[in-house]
Parts: structure tokens; sequence; C-alpha cells
């Protein structure tokens, strides 16, 4: 970010007054004080360039360069204290960020590691500690038990390996991540306001092409088929870049709805995860009882 930092203290200095980068920074944090931070005080007027290296100097100390950064984008062309914000020479900046792996994401108004270089578990811009609401799909195969027993071990890790790929894809096809996986299942989460629709349609796909994995991939004894139970909800878990820490009773009633009331090679969804799919995936769910935190339904099974 060093050289981030100097293209940004010369844009500020070069496009906005001080008013205009006091207006900036309370808007990314509303305690920020440039008289304050500054030791300038309230009754001495401070030098754009002054302005321009405390804002850097107090974002960076607390991590959020890259959002006062966001910020400053977002607001150009809006006026607010010290008028419309025009900016000059702001391409080189986004350029040194994308080098180091971040994108501006524009609906989110922040900036995102660039998933198309690598996608990883908090889908570039998950804060440590933060909740979130996602999706959440609890996998799990059907009797691993006994295709362990009936089986050579090489042949159990290989296909084990190779299921865990084929149902990756399908997560990630529809912008989900693989949380866990324990070897006989996992549990994938799906973020953004269609996540539901996501994680059913992930499912529905790996259910779909399963018998293609078992004859084209299974490494078992012929007579060995993966089967697996599937149950989804929707709910809030904290984000903590240690998977291993993350856990919530949202979670815990998707693996509920998987190992409780499982069909194998079907899709349980709690009542929360159902009202919040469209209509034209409701049609292939039909009611299947009840558990203490609502009804259940059932996706036709394949």
């Amino acid at each position: 970010m060093k050289k981030a930092k100097k293209l940004l203290q010369d844009l500020l200095s070069r496009s906005l007054n001080t008013e205009q980068i006091h207006y900036v920074g309370r808007e990314v944090d509303p305690s920020f004080d440039l008289a304050e931070v500054s030791g300038f005080g309230d009754h001495i007027v401070i030098p754009r360039q002054v302005a321009a290296q405390c804002v850097i100097q107090y974002f960076s100390a607390r991590d959020k360069l890259r959002d006062f950064i966001a910020k400053l984008i977002m607001l150009e062309g809006y006026g607010g204290s010290g008028g419309i914000i025009k900016l000059k020479g702001i391409e080189p900046i986004l350029n040194e960020l994308r080098e180091s792996g971040f994108v501006l994401d524009r609906e989110k108004g922040a900036f995102v590691r660039d998933q198309a270089q690598s996608k990883t578990q908090d889908w570039g811009f998950m804060r440590e500690g933060q909740e979130y609401r996602l999706a959440f799909a609890s996998l799990d195969i059907v009797g691993s038990s006994e295709l362990v027993r009936t089986n050579v071990k090489v042949d159990v890790e290989t296909t084990i390996r190779t299921l865990r790929d084929f149902v990756g894809s399908h997560v990630e096809f529809n912008n989900g991540r693989i949380w866990f996986w324990y070897g006989d299942g996992g549990m994938a989460a799906f973020i953004g306001d269609s996540c539901v629709q996501s994680a059913v349609m992930s499912c529905l796909g790996i259910l779909a092409y399963l018998p293609v994995y078992n004859i084209t991939r299974n490494a078992l004894r012929e007579e060995s088929d993966i089967r697996l139970r599937i149950g989804v909800h929707y709910g809030s878990v904290e984000y903590h870049g240690d998977t291993s820490k993350m856990h919530s009773e949202d979670m815990e009633r998707a693996s509920r709805l998987e190992d409780r009331y499982g069909v194998p090679n079907s899709i349980m969804l709690s009542e929360t995860a159902y009202n919040l799919l469209p209509d034209e995936l409701r049609k292939y769910f039909q009611g299947a009882g009840s558990a203490d935190f609502g009804s259940l339904y059932q996706s036709l099974t394949i």
C-alpha cells in the first residue's frame, strides 16, 4: 500500500480541499475529527496537504484506508461539506489496489478481494468478528461407515477427495463456498440477496449429476454408489478467518435437517429457507412434517 498511499496523498492534495477531506473521513468514521487528529485545533486553518497526511495515517492505523478510498470514489460527483467532489488521478490508485488483489464492488461500496484471481472463504469482503446472514447447506454421505468397511482404504480416500471436488464445483458455480469438509460430508455457505436460491440450485445440481459422478469418478466397488443427504437453512453466523471457530445455532439447524430428517438423494429445507425461495423453485418441494424450528419441505427425490 506504500505506493497507493503516496498516490492518494497527491490526489487529495490536488482534488479536495480541507473541508472535503474532513467530510469524507467522517463519512467513513463518524468519530473522525481532523482538528483533533492534526493537533491544529478548531481555530487554525489546516493546509490540505496536512489534512491529506492526517486522514491517510488515521485510516491506515485502523486498517480502513481501502474503506476511505472506496467512500471517496462513491462520493465523486456529489456535493457535501466543501463542495462537489471531483477526483483527478484515481486510476493509478485503482491499478495499485488491483495489483494487490482488490477490486471495487460498487454495489457494496467497498473494495473486495478479486474472486476471479482466487476464491476466498470470505468472498473477499467479510470482516473478522462481524455477523452475516447466509444460507447453509449441510451435506452427508449416506452409510459412510459401511462404505469404509466394505471398500479398500485407498479407494475410499480417492472417492472422498473427488467427491469434495465434485461438490465444490457446483457450490462455487453458484457463488458458494465450502466452509467445512469432514471426510463424509461438509457445510457449504452462500451469501447475498438470493443466497437460498443459490444454495438450492447448487444442491439440485449436485443431486442431478450424482449418477454421472458415480459412473465416472466413484472409485469404490460397483455396488457402492455415493448417496447424499442435504439440509438447507437460512440464518446468521459470526465470521472468523479460522473456520473451525465458526459455529451458530442456524448452522446447527442445517446439520440437524440433514442428519435427523434427511432422505437419501433429497434436499430438506427449513421453513425459513423455503419462504425465501421464488415460486419456480418452491414447486419442486413438498411438505415433510416439522421440526422444533418450523415446518420442513422435501425436494422430489432424484
